[in-house]
């Protein structure tokens, strides 16, 4: 999973609009939208204040060859 749809994935999860997205970044919605389109060249700045918007962790939210969306099962991996 690329970390675009990584992140879009979490977000419609967690039932987030990509305005509400935008609101909390302090970014207007069309750069948000690019983001979930190209998020490869995202500085890591940025990957930390989405990460955090959304709740979660770095690791979790940058990790793109999980499928999961629910970073609590995601966790569940580890303590096995």
């Amino acid at each position: 999973m690329l970390l675009a749809r990584r992140i879009k994935s979490i977000r419609l999860f967690l039932g987030i609009t990509q305005n509400q997205m935008a609101i909390k970044l302090d970014i207007e919605q069309s750069t948000y939208c690019g983001y979930e389109r190209e998020a490869g060249d995202l500085k890591f700045k940025t990957i930390v204040k989405i990460a955090q918007a959304l709740g979660c962790s770095i690791p979790f939210l940058t990790d793109i060859n999980s499928s999961e969306v629910d970073e609590a099962k995601w966790r569940e991996r580890f303590s096995k």
